[in-house]
């Protein structure tokens, strides 16, 4: 009994030890580049709207990934309420978990979360305002304008191993608008990075991806 026990714990401590071995917190990094915004703008806007997106991901204990997602994005619009041009930069912070908990970087399922946030400039001509002393209306121009807005996402995507370190993958997303209150100004019609001005929207990436 006492050389059974012995082999019992002996094997649990080697088991613990290749589990502690896989477990260094630093499993290295994920470079992303997407490829599916830029063609759902194009067809959806036919090239009124157009952004570009990449992202970096940081594996933890191979199962948290705190990641970064930087993009620049612009959008332009006619309607009857004026003409609408803006362009900036945006960036997203958030945390994804691996939902497979006995799998593998290779191949993954993701859930996670996001807080984004764009600054872009932006013009509206010809916008009809009221004089309140006169009652006329008259055309007026709003150029060199500056606006943030903030966000937060849901996100849940799936990445797949293609080739050595080559993997591909996607993420749809659920987002909601944080700064809905107007300033006074004409409102943005197109937010960079989040899509056009709805208190909720929705949103899709497909990417390629390397693993360092």
């Amino acid at each position: 009994m006492y050389y059974i026990l012995t082999a019992i714990v002996l094997a649990f401590s080697s088991v613990q030890a290749r589990e502690y071995a896989d477990s260094a917190v630093w499993q290295g990094w994920n470079l992303k580049l997407d490829l599916a915004t830029p063609v759902f703008e194009l067809a959806r806007s036919k090239g009124n709207v157009m952004s570009y997106e990449g992202a970096a991901s940081f594996n933890l204990l191979q199962r948290f990934y705190p990641t970064v997602e930087f993009g620049y994005g612009q959008g332009a619009a006619s309607a009857a309420g004026g003409d609408f041009f803006g362009r900036g930069g945006y960036g997203r912070v958030g945390l994804d978990l691996s939902a497979l908990r006995k799998s593998r970087v290779d191949n993954m399922l993701l859930i996670g979360i996001r807080l984004g946030t764009a600054v872009q400039n932006y013009s509206i001509n010809n916008v009809s305002v009221s004089d309140p002393y006169w009652g006329e209306y008259t055309m007026r121009d709003f150029n060199k304008q500056l606006r943030a807005d903030v966000w937060g996402e849901v996100v849940a995507g799936v990445q797949v191993k293609v080739y050595g370190s080559f993997h591909m993958g996607w993420y749809a997303r659920f987002r909601i608008l944080f700064t809905r209150k107007e300033t006074g100004l004409p409102t943005a019609y197109y937010i960079p990075g989040y899509g056009y001005r709805d208190e909720t929207t929705f949103g899709f990436n497909y990417y390629v991806g390397w693993k360092f």
